[in-house]
């Protein structure tokens, strides 16, 4: 039997080991590579820690629904087989504190988010956050460098890719144009974080553009600021040279305001192994 893969770690972005350095000039090339490289190991690493993503994707569905109860969409297509089908009704109770706010009586239909336009980037093999979004119905668009982690996407998702309800891109994220009012849904989730620090910026310039008014945005970013911070075998792997920077949670939060954007979520996780990270879901009104 094949030993099991290295139990992987984000915390090489904060600990010792890492070196700070300037982007060279073939950097996203090199990313490419290595994520090409070690897509198995960090595959297992998502599926390990998939409950982070799983929670905030959850959660943008929440204010998602939240909103289009709001603005007077009630309907949604029947997921089930007649009136004992709970699925489409909505308990509104919780103890989560934090959870966005819900109106309504127990029993009243949850809105549909169908045909809603997604775009992530940095989406990897996909799961769990695109899955979590096709399983709503939307139509997505999946970005990444990786054409090993984009032939795992297609492979999860063979129907949606067949119908186009699943399109995927082999690309730089900064080499994206769409045009405005584009998407409901942007989310880049461990991926900002792989550009320099003025690309970020740029980038969140560009997804404001692109949401439709009442868009949401998902991201996440380290709470530490790094100029530029490189390791030359991430994850204990000969190929896993990495990149990451940031500007650290006061800046980011900075811009993310500055855009116009209401911030509807914002918490940061971490544990002993992993760095923390802050989480962000924002609205463009």
């Amino acid at each position: 039997m094949a030993d099991d893969p290295p139990n992987p770690s984000l915390s090489s972005v904060t600990q010792p080991g890492t070196t700070s350095v300037p982007p060279p000039p073939n950097l996203k090339a090199r990313i490419k590579e290595s994520y090409d490289a070690i897509a198995p190991v960090y595959n297992h690493w998502t599926l390990m820690h998939r409950a982070h993503r799983m929670n905030y994707t959850t959660r943008l569905i929440q204010f998602l629904q939240a909103d289009r109860r709001r603005n007077g969409h009630h309907h949604q297509q029947p997921t089930g087989g007649g009136e004992g089908d709970n699925e489409n009704t909505e308990n509104t109770e919780t103890n989560d504190p934090d959870a966005p706010p819900r109106s309504g009586l127990a029993g009243t239909p949850i809105p549909s988010l169908a045909g809603m336009h997604a775009l992530e980037v940095g989406c990897g093999s996909g799961v769990p956050v695109l899955e979590i979004l096709l399983a709503k119905d939307m139509d997505i668009i999946g970005v990444d460098l990786s054409a090993t982690q984009l032939a795992l996407a297609r492979a999860h998702f063979p129907e949606q890719t067949a119908k186009c309800q699943a399109v995927w891109a082999e690309k730089d994220m900064m080499e994206l144009r769409y045009p405005p009012d584009e998407f409901g849904v942007v989310v880049g989730l461990y991926s900002l974080i792989h550009l320099p620090r003025e690309e970020q910026t740029v980038f969140l310039h560009r997804v404001v553009r692109w949401l439709k008014p009442g868009g949401m945005v998902l991201i996440n970013f380290a709470k530490g600021e790094m100029e530029g911070d490189v390791i030359e075998k991430w994850l204990g792997l000969e190929k896993g040279w990495m990149y990451w920077s940031g500007w650290g949670e006061d800046k980011m939060m900075q811009v993310i305001r500055e855009l116009g954007l209401e911030v509807l979520l914002q918490e940061t996780t971490g544990d002993a192994t992993d760095p923390e990270f802050v989480w962000v879901i924002a609205r463009k009104n």
